[in-house]
């Protein structure tokens, strides 16, 4: 079900999907146009899972947009919409479906449920100078996941590696907010605003240049 619909300024578009429909509920949601188009990528899935994912997603791009877009994917896997009408960024995770779009920036995006198994995969992303608030460590740690999966999107490069490229200034964490961080992959050094919010179920990023 549809939780959040929101304009997150005149061009911008977010939607945030809580997936508790079964296949067919979900086929049923989209236009024919859009059933066609499932059924034969669905006949190519064999993970019910994966299979609820992309249908969540269709779905939730078709209320924004009030149309029957289709994406695409480049061969690195970055999301495009084959008329271009809009920048789009997508993610998943566990029960959610997330897109952020927007008529002209790009856009990154990404959510993530609670989960202390962040604990395990720290020393792949974090850096020695990025502070860790140890009174909350899981919760700062999937933030800061967050942050560098919704810059990973945004700026649209697999050669990107988290722990040397990105770059996150410390912040105290609230319900919602703005982190700051910056790149070192370019020579630009791009600095960017991420807005986040923590709620009981998952933690969101989002970000657009």
């Amino acid at each position: 079900m549809l939780i959040r619909k929101e304009n997150i300024d005149e061009d911008g578009r977010l939607g945030i999907w809580k997936i508790t429909e079964s296949r067919e509920e979900l086929l049923n949601m989209l236009s024919e146009e859009n059933q066609k188009k499932a059924h034969k990528y669905l006949s190519k899935v064999k993970s019910k899972k994966r299979e609820l994912e992309w249908l969540s997603i269709r779905v939730i791009l078709q209320i924004l947009t009030n149309d029957s877009k289709t994406v695409k994917h480049i061969p690195e896997g970055q999301p495009f919409l084959s008329d271009n009408s809009y920048q789009i960024s997508i993610s998943h995770s566990k029960d959610y479906a997330v897109v952020l779009l927007h008529k002209e920036k790009k856009v990154g995006v990404d959510v993530e449920n609670h989960s202390d198994r962040i604990l395990k995969i720290e020393k792949r992303f974090i850096s020695v100078d990025e502070y860790i608030d140890p009174s909350n460590r899981v919760l700062h740690l999937i933030l800061h996941w967050c942050a560098k999966e919704t810059l990973y999107k945004l700026m649209n490069s697999t050669n990107i590696i988290f722990k040397e490229h990105l770059h996150i200034h410390p912040f105290p964490i609230h319900n919602a907010g703005i982190i700051q961080a910056h790149e070192s992959f370019t020579s630009d050094k791009t600095t960017y605003d991420i807005h986040y919010e923590v709620n009981e179920d998952f933690v969101l990023t989002w970000s657009m240049q």
